[in-house]
């Protein structure tokens, strides 16, 4: 009766109960390569050529391994205890039969290729797996030359899948290879299509797209709509989109399609842009500093689901009037104003460590100045000096050069306000004894500044923004009084136009910035103090719709920070 049982209704292996088997496992396995080692009961020889050799293995463990060696042992070929190996290297084949045992093999540069040819023939995928992490991590002595061969030779999907995280993920360096310039357009395509594509900006694709085009014009001009359709069009200005796709081959429609986009939100339902969002991985968040109390200094989020503004994060206090600009994960602040006196002091704020870092300080002291970032330098423009003079110097920095004085600007002002176009920076208004009407333009490439139409009244301390290729100037002072009117300037043609709706209250120094498509206009100076009111441009509607306050009435300096760094 007992031998019916052990004969009829064996036990299965996965029917035990595998708890507390671990140190037998563990036991098994040392004996397994004991045996190996000291070729005990070894039953298969494999012969080769390739160098000659004769490596013996067991053909239980390499068939617990490898479907290919269970199929081999099972056919007419695999039966023989002599089986002869003609497409893999005797070395190499001996570390993958090691691997079996193990699951460890010794990968080189030297030796990788070899090594996952052979582990794909084999099929140990695990083995394949291991090749292609060694490979993919050392990358840089392997060369990216190297990799792109080695996958059109091999057609592992597995290689070609991390091939395409690593272009995805060093972006900015696989497109300064030769071999980017060899890219078929699917293979390009699909990278700009990845929303995780590692970009700062939109811009870095766009040039990718436009190295790759220019290399051969002639052939590739066909396939530049495929590759622009990739890009989030949505996220460029129109100037940008004028300037530079427009032109491009077969992309009119598609410019034209992407300004309506972001120029006139009512026609979106009919326009057929790819992608309409920024790419989550850059996609920004909007913060707003408070720069002007000194007691406390807070940086709060826009929370765009509930509308409303958050405390993020407070720093340090600082002093009265300092100046901000976001740059290069760093917040900068600079100049001000201590016991009633202006400082030439210069400090960052680290994003990513949350430090501080004293930098540089400024040729002059200054306050009620202007600070602008072209090119990845600060400018600093304006302001009062020492004894309250009113000044005309203009200064630059950069992390390589500290401080250096360029040319002055043609007019001594404070309370002014500053933005860059076009690779230009262009200074309106403020006072010099009398609310200014005078605007500034300066150029970095011949160091000069020229004289722009004036606005069609002074704006002492009012707000200034890019938006929609042209440039708004909002509210400010006016003969002592805050004024609420918008004047919109166009560079092209150095014209000045009033915008008919006018902001809901008069504003002094309020913060203007361009996002979400809109022209946003944060915190401020009413009836003599500080504001914490939010309003945005309805353009289409030509009217300016109050949002939910900021939490502290302020003077703010808004920006747009990567969702990376918070």
């Amino acid at each position: 009766m007992a031998m019916a049982l052990a004969c009829g209704t064996r036990q299965r292996l996965s029917e035990v109960n595998p708890d507390g088997a671990l140190y037998f496992i563990e036991k098994l396995l040392f004996q397994i390569y004991e045996h190996f080692d000291e070729q005990v009961l070894v039953d298969v020889t494999f012969k080769f050529s390739n160098p000659p050799a004769l490596i013996t293995a067991h053909r239980l463990i390499l068939s617990a391994a490898s479907p290919y060696f269970r199929q081999l042992f099972k056919s007419e070929e695999g039966i023989c205890p002599l089986i002869e190996i003609s497409d893999i290297d005797s070395d190499i084949f001996e570390r993958l039969i090691t691997f079996c045992y193990t699951g460890k093999t010794l990968i080189t540069i030297e030796n990788v290729d070899r090594m996952l040819k052979a582990a794909l023939i084999l099929q140990l995928d695990e083995a394949v797996a291991n090749c292609i992490d060694f490979l993919m991590e050392y990358i840089t002595d392997y060369t990216l030359a190297r990799a792109y061969t080695f996958e059109n030779e091999v057609q592992c999907a597995l290689l070609s899948a991390k091939i395409y995280e690593y272009e995805i993920r060093n972006f900015a360096s696989v497109i300064q290879s030769t071999e980017f310039l060899n890219f078929d357009v699917t293979k390009l395509q699909k990278i700009l299509e990845s929303d995780d594509l590692n970009i700062t900006t939109e811009k870095e694709a766009f040039k990718a797209v436009k190295r790759w085009y220019e290399y051969d014009e002639s052939a590739r001009k066909q396939k530049v709509f495929d590759l622009i359709s990739c890009l989030r069009l949505s996220q460029f200005h129109t100037n940008f989109i004028m300037e530079n796709i427009n032109p491009l081959p077969g992309c009119h429609v598609l410019a034209m399609e992407a300004i309506s986009w972001v120029n006139v939100p009512s026609t979106r339902e009919n326009v057929s842009l790819r992608f309409t969002s920024p790419r989550p991985r850059i996609a920004e968040a909007f913060m707003a500093f408070n720069f002007w109390d000194e007691d406390s200094r807070t940086i709060f989020q826009y929370n765009t689901t509930e509308d409303l503004w958050q405390k993020w994060v407070d720093i340090k206090p600082g002093v009265p009037d300092v100046q901000a600009i976001f740059m290069d994960d760093n917040l900068f602040l600079i100049g001000g104003i201590r016991n009633n006196t202006a400082i030439n002091e210069v400090n960052s704020w680290n994003f990513r460590t949350k430090l501080f870092q004293r930098l540089p300080p400024m040729n002059q002291p200054r306050y009620l100045h202007c600070v602008v970032e072209l090119n990845h330098k600060v400018y600093v423009v304006g302001g009062k000096g020492e004894d309250d003079e009113i000044l005309n110097s203009v200064e630059m920095y950069t992390a390589s050069d500290g401080w250096e004085s360029i040319n002055a600007m043609i007019t001594p002002r404070c309370w002014a306000t500053a933005v860059v176009f076009n690779e230009k920076i262009y200074v309106f208004g403020g006072h010099d004894g009398d609310d200014l009407k005078s605007v500034e333009c300066y150029n970095p490439i011949t160091n000069n500044w020229t004289q722009c139409a004036d606005m069609n009244e002074g704006h002492s301390n009012p707000g200034a923004s890019v938006h929609n290729g042209q440039i708004f100037v909002v509210g400010g002072c006016n003969l002592e009084e805050e004024s609420s009117t918008v004047e919109r300037y166009d560079a092209q043609r150095n014209e000045w136009t009033r915008v008919i709706c006018s902001l809901n209250i008069g504003c002094e120094k309020p913060y203007c910035i361009s996002i979400y498509n809109q022209l946003w206009c944060v915190g401020g100076g009413v009836n003599n103090r500080t504001s914490d009111c939010v309003s945005v441009y309805d353009e289409q509607n030509d009217k300016w719709i109050d949002k939910k306050p900021m939490p502290e009435h302020s003077f703010y300096y808004c920006f747009t920070v990567p969702n990376a760094l918070l």
